[in-house]
């Protein structure tokens, strides 16, 4: 730009000079014109210098709470209610503001919160009670599997022909006796374990075998009395009834067995966890209604900003008031995009107070905002680098402003120019160096960079004397 100047201001005078020559003519005689002498422009010198380059990213920013969060209802209205006051110190769930009257609101959380526990105890109810209920409605599956049979030997002995000698009578009546001494046998050994569990192993030998010996002898009861003498037909109608009814309570039983089997979709447990489920469904929706109106703290802290006042109109998901815990602060800062991609959790950074003047004090970075996040109060996303004192007994202020330089790498014993005598084209960085009064363009590879250093990979020596612009 200085150049241009200079020559500007030469052909100025220059022009200026031709036209006084043209207009002042004497007789014919020409009048000598005067010549300006040319003005040097001075271009920067630098040297190529071996020495430390250190790239560093340096943030501004300010001391705030750990835990702060900006606070919104989550329905549009008119804000009924405020309760507190900035500066105010709430503990956590204190009612802050209120949009509309939350008595209905309250009892529906309530109904519903009713509803969902006597479900859960309906579910730890049925799961207690489904292994017993199970094992009973088993033995009374076989109970009824037993009767069914002896209905259907029945029914099926009405067809069985006449049989009326002597030595086939005596045989039933022989079978009939034997098979009451087996009942009776059968009947005292249950009596005896019948004080046992439902589900004790004997018990339930004991069991089926009384059942079975019932069976026998109800069909030897029915084969004498089939030998001494026809059926009338009120014997039939009642012997098939009897079938009628076995069958009936044996599918009875089976549904029974169903209802308490566990992979059962709808059996009792299934029941009682969609009861449940609904319940809870129910509590929920009730909850986010009385949410949207009543607004409260998360957390304990401090109220450090006010957006509303009763008749106040709101939107939803706006940021209506702020609340931190001063208790525990840390440093703030956002970053510029292209210096976040350098930067990661746990790196050392060095922070500078203003009310620490030349003091540096150590530090990391504790948190990093997501890439490309905007950071607004309406959207309450956070996009600032986190950084805590290494010294955790430090005093802070809340507010007070500070600058957090991170070292990014470091590379020493380098070759280095200011970055004043780099030149760029078509994506190509280059130098002019001079050497016995020529000046030569010169091709260079770049490495790292700082704000005043740029380390020379390839194309120049140390103590070379580079011509800047």
């Amino acid at each position: 730009m200085k150049r241009i100047k200079y020559i500007r201001q030469y052909l100025g005078v220059l022009c200026m000079a031709l036209t006084l020559a043209a207009c002042n003519g004497t007789g014919g005689r020409a009048t000598p014109t005067l010549v300006p002498t040319p003005i040097t422009v001075e271009k920067p010198v630098y040297t190529v210098q071996r020495g430390t380059v250190t790239e560093v990213v340096q943030l501004t920013g300010r001391v705030t709470p750990v835990q702060q969060e900006n606070l919104y209802f989550r329905s549009d209205g008119v804000v009924m209610e405020v309760l507190v006051q900035t500066g105010d110190s709430v503990e956590a769930n204190t009612v802050l503001a209120r949009l509309d009257e939350p008595e209905q609101y309250q009892a529906n959380v309530a109904a519903t919160e009713l509803a969902y526990l006597q479900a859960q105890r309906n579910l730890e109810q049925v799961t207690l009670d489904m292994p017993i209920k199970l094992a009973e409605a088993k033995l009374a599956l076989e109970e009824a599997s037993a009767e069914l049979d002896k209905a259907q030997a029945a029914v099926d002995a009405l067809s069985y022909p006449r049989v009326v000698d002597s030595l086939t009578l005596e045989k039933f009546r022989t079978d009939f006796a034997m098979a009451e001494q087996r009942l009776n046998m059968a009947q005292t050994r249950y009596d005896d374990l019948s004080d046992r569990p439902v589900t004790d192993s004997s018990r339930a030998a004991a069991l089926n075998t009384l059942i079975e010996a019932r069976r026998q002898n109800y069909l030897a009861l029915i084969n004498l009395n089939w030998a001494k003498g026809e059926y009338t037909q009120e014997e039939i109608d009642r012997i098939h009834t009897e079938l009628d009814l076995a069958k009936a309570n044996y599918d009875k039983a089976g549904a029974e067995v169903a209802l308490w089997e566990a992979d059962n979709p709808t059996s009792e447990l299934a029941m009682a966890e969609l009861t449940l489920a609904d319940a809870e469904a129910r509590l929920t929706m009730a909850q986010r209604a009385l949410e949207a109106v009543e607004l409260r703290a998360p957390f304990a802290g401090e109220i450090l900003s006010l957006g509303i006042a009763p008749g106040s109109s709101v939107s939803a998901f706006q940021s209506v008031i702020t609340l931190a815990d001063p208790g525990q602060l840390e440093i703030r800062a956002i970053p510029e995009t292209d210096d976040l991609v350098k930067l990661s959790v746990g790196q050392e950074a060095v922070i500078r107070l203003s009310s620490q003047s030349g003091q540096d004090l150590a530090a990391k970075i504790t948190s990093l905002p997501l890439a490309n996040s905007v950071s607004t109060i309406e959207t309450g996303i956070d996009s600032s680098v986190h950084l805590q004192l290494e010294d955790k007994t430090m005093p802070l202020t809340l507010g007070e402003a500070a600058v957090a330089v991170i070292t990014i790498d470091q590379r020493e014993d380098v070759l280095w120019l200011p970055p004043a005598a780099l030149r760029s084209f078509q994506g190509e960085t280059f130098v002019y160096v001079e050497a016995g009064g020529v000046q030569r363009r010169v091709n260079v590879t770049v490495g790292l960079r700082s704000a005043d250093r740029v380390e020379i990979v390839y194309g120049l020596e140390e103590g070379q004397t580079v011509i800047g612009q």
